[in-house]
């Protein structure tokens, strides 16, 4: 069901002299800062900007990195699923990119 080379999906949220890091694992959710956004991010990532909408709460989410990212970014489309999804998504409508 995941597409080869995009089975995973976090977000990066910058602030003040550093980033912060949000993301679900199979077993977890990550939440750190980092100082430098390359010390996690190599070649292989893809990158997109993405204005978030206001969060609206949704009856029904995802316990998945694009669940927790899309509730973070206020998108409410229930039939986003994956992260290639996710990133399709992004791609067509964010006018900044």
């Amino acid at each position: 069901m995941l597409k080869k080379g995009c089975r995973h999906c976090f977000l990066i949220k910058p602030v003040p002299n550093s980033y912060i890091i949000y993301g679900k694992s199979f077993k977890s959710f990550d939440l750190f800062t980092v100082n430098d956004q390359k010390s996690i991010i190599d070649g292989i990532y893809t990158m997109k900007d993405y204005t978030p909408k206001e969060c609206k709460r949704s009856l029904f989410m995802l316990n998945t990195c694009v669940g927790h990212i899309k509730q973070i970014l206020g998108i409410n489309n229930p039939f986003i699923l994956t992260p290639y999804q996710l990133l399709k998504y992004l791609r067509k409508h964010n006018e900044t990119t």
